[in-house]
């Protein structure tokens, strides 16, 4: 896979800053993605996987998850999202596309229990090749 080029998130829930069914996140890369090495077998159509949101006191974690096996897709790393989102939930049903550069993953049905996080945050995405931080300016994720 390509290095790691930027992490991005975009409500397309009810709520900015809260992670919500329908929210997105983009995984951006150096060059063209090749979907087979994160997921086998895949072809970069929309395939289900589920999203993992780990609590880390103020600066949960983000996992893709293989949504048969529930092993990490490990080419996709991790996101520290930079703020207090959940205590543990999880996005079942979420799914995952990849066009040219770039993956990204709409939130499915949520398990657990999600907070908004009212503060602005930066990203950090720490993938096998390399660790980036989210570009622009300060802005609520999800």
């Amino acid at each position: 896979m390509p290095a790691a080029s930027d992490v991005q998130t975009q409500s397309g829930g009810t709520k900015t800053g809260k992670p919500d069914s329908g929210d997105s996140i983009t995984f951006t890369f150096a060059g063209p993605v090749v979907p087979s090495l994160v997921l086998a077998g895949w072809n970069g159509g929309a395939t289900l996987v589920t999203v993992h949101l780990q609590n880390n006191s103020k600066d949960d974690l983000l996992t893709v998850r293989n949504a048969s096996s529930g092993a990490m897709l490990f080419p996709l790393g991790f996101v520290s999202l930079g703020g207090d989102f959940s205590n543990g939930a999880y996005f079942r049903f979420s799914v995952m596309t990849a066009s040219a550069n770039s993956i990204t993953i709409v939130l499915g049905t949520l398990n657990g229990q999600v907070k908004e996080n009212p503060a602005g945050a930066t990203m950090i995405w720490t993938a096998p090749t390399n660790t980036v931080t989210e570009s622009g300016p300060l802005d609520k994720e999800f």
